[in-house]
């Protein structure tokens, strides 16, 4: 199970905006966002622990870190154009 945490959290952090098209009840709503904001924050944060940690494996090092950074760098736009867009309202 513990190889396939990171599967599960991604299934997780897709599958609960799914769940919470269909919810009426605000407080459980409130409780789906919650919960799918902690599932994106944690699989992210696993994505790219364990992406520069097999930097040392692999045999293409130069390619692999040039694309892990270009993976982090568009991560981290996506995530400030997120906070810029609902702090501009």
């Amino acid at each position: 199970m513990k190889r396939h945490i990171e599967g599960v959290l991604w299934a997780l952090s897709i599958g609960t905006p799914f769940v919470a098209a269909f919810v009426s009840s605000r407080p459980f709503l409130l409780i789906l966002a919650i919960a799918w904001a902690c599932f994106i924050v944690i699989v992210v944060r696993l994505h790219f622990y364990r992406a520069w940690k097999r930097w040392a494996l692999v045999s293409n090092r130069c390619e692999y870190a040039a694309w892990v950074s270009f993976e982090t760098l568009a991560t981290l736009v996506l995530i400030s154009l997120g906070i810029y867009s609902v702090l501009s309202r």
